[in-house]
């Protein structure tokens, strides 16, 4: 057991990740890695990143560029000059992880493709994001986050009735790839134990994305009718929604019988229990504009706070639509820590990873901070090498 004086070891204390990738996807997996306390080599080309160029700019820095970069080491090769290619060749002899977010065929054009790479170390995972795969008929297609929501039908299910197909407000289509990466270089690593042998993680963008569709991709698949956009109502549920007070809305979440009755209690609306508009789960989904109605009439003397307090003492799930900053300095959020202070007073997000071995972030770096560190990473035994006699051997 670690005593309470001794630091306790980092969750990925030993794992070396390469993060070849750029911009978003790649950056934020191998983010989540970092944050986990694996050593992280952020390769960049000379020009670097081209997230360093992106807003907010922060004194000479990138926000955007520092939040999915924090806690890495930086490095700078030009991968079409023979000689650095060798020396990331000699890096991924002595890595676990690589992760890459270039278009299909960039890599193999370079003379690195995935398949030579894990041929140098059989232990190596690599993680390649792309648009739509490394196979398929739209694989070497470019693909952005507007993209991949657009053929993805999360689009048409998002925004008001009748209106056009309208973007989330964050790149989920870059976001939920990435959470993949992580999860599936960490059950890769977890195969390694038992094999000695690493594995390429093909992910897609549109792929991720049509895997999170829950209810809607269930019922296209198994409802005669195409789900629609349905603002902010559940589309089997209500009342599940925004509802207006006196000032402003706010969202009620009631998904049973049971919790329908602790909001009738709230708003002094006992008759609403036995109404066959009301009664029942069924009669509420029939009756969606009448519930709206009688829900925005009983709201209508508080002001939103007051009703979130009311709802909130049933045990009713409520809340004011807080915008962005509000949800960053609110109470609870202070409390839980969901914004996080680094070493130069740099402040951004927190991973919301609460792991005894996860560590506090630190600066992303400068462009080429790290060069200075290649040759001691270099006159390093591979231990790739060993591997590769031992599955020589295996077989």
């Amino acid at each position: 057991m670690t005593s309470a004086s001794q630091t306790p070891p980092r969750s990925l204390e030993g794992i070396r990740v390469l993060d070849l990738s750029r911009v978003l996807a790649g950056p934020f997996c191998a983010m989540i890695l970092a944050d986990l306390g694996a050593e992280v080599i952020k390769v960049e080309s000379p020009g670097g990143d081209d997230s360093r160029f992106f807003g907010p700019t922060i004194g000479d820095d990138s926000g955007y560029y520092r939040l999915f970069n924090r806690s890495k080491v930086g490095i700078t090769l030009d991968l079409k000059q023979p000689e650095q290619r060798d020396t990331l060749i000699e890096l991924v002899r002595r890595s676990d992880v690589l992760i890459e977010n270039f278009r299909p065929g960039v890599l193999e054009r370079l003379g690195l493709s995935v398949a030579s790479l894990r041929e140098i170390n059989p232990r190596l995972v690599a993680v390649s994001i792309s648009g739509f795969g490394q196979e398929g008929p739209l694989s070497q297609a470019p693909a952005y986050d507007l993209v991949a929501q657009a053929m993805s039908g999360l689009m048409s299910v998002t925004g008001w009735p009748g209106g056009q197909g309208t973007r989330i407000g964050i790149s989920l289509g870059d976001l939920i790839p990435g959470l993949y990466g992580a999860i599936g270089a960490l059950a890769a690593l977890q195969e390694r134990h038992q094999t000695g042998l690493g594995q390429h993680v093909d992910l897609s963008m549109l792929d991720s994305l049509i895997s999170v569709l829950e209810s809607v991709g269930m019922r296209a698949l198994h409802e005669p009718d195409v789900p629609t956009a349905v603002g902010n109502d559940h589309a089997l549920t209500v009342p599940f929604s925004t509802y207006a007070a006196s000032d402003g809305p706010v969202v009620v979440a009631v998904s049973n019988d049971r919790l329908f009755e602790k909001l009738a209690a709230a708003l002094d609306q006992p008759e609403w229990l036995t109404d066959p508009r009301f009664h029942d789960y069924d009669a509420r989904y029939d009756h969606r504009d009448e519930m709206r109605a009688a829900i925005e009439g009983a709201l209508a003397p508080f002001t939103a706070d007051e009703a979130v307090q009311r709802l909130q003492q049933h045990g009713v799930p409520t809340a004011r639509v807080a915008n962005v900053r509000e949800a960053l300095t609110s109470e609870h959020a202070r409390h839980r820590g969901v914004v996080a202070v680094e070493s130069d007073g740099f402040q951004t997000l927190a991973s919301p990873l609460r792991l005894r071995g996860s560590v506090p972030p630190s600066p992303a770096p400068q462009l080429g901070e790290h060069n200075h560190l290649i040759p001691g990473w270099l006159a390093e035994a591979a231990p790739a090498a060993a591997a590769a006699e031992a599955a020589a051997s295996a077989r």
